[in-house]
């Protein structure tokens, strides 16, 4: 099994690093949250990180391994991975979404009736 990432993972990491660097660097339009609303934090810069959770929305990383028909980016295990770490290094602050992104979309995307998933799977995908 070979445990290193390919070249085409290696240019995802580049991208998604200059991404998360451009909103959280000194000077990026989310720096204010960078670290922000972790353990012990939860509530705090509310506002702030609803405001994040949308432009992740409307720039697709959210759902990341979501189906395509559903709002997410199909992403290889490998790649979710990179996503995680890049934004763990990056500081991405505490997601707000995280329960509907993570738990419950899932299971709509799995179990929920067509009704269900035109009518909360959206919601979840865009961060609002």
């Amino acid at each position: 099994m070979d445990l290193r990432f390919t070249p085409e993972e290696d240019a995802f990491r580049k991208e998604v690093r200059a991404y998360l660097d451009d909103l959280l660097a000194p000077g990026g339009e989310f720096a204010a949250i960078r670290g922000r609303g972790g353990p012990g934090d939860e509530h705090s810069c509310h506002d702030e990180r609803m405001a994040w959770e949308q432009r992740l929305g409307r720039d697709g990383w959210t759902c990341i391994g979501w189906p395509t028909e559903h709002g997410g980016r199909a992403l290889p295990l490998p790649l979710q991975v990179i996503w995680y770490e890049e934004y763990a290094r990056s500081g991405g602050p505490g997601r707000l979404g995280h329960i509907g992104e993570g738990l419950i979309g899932p299971t709509l995307v799995h179990f929920g009736s067509p009704e269900q998933q035109r009518r909360f799977l959206p919601g979840i995908a865009s961060g609002s």
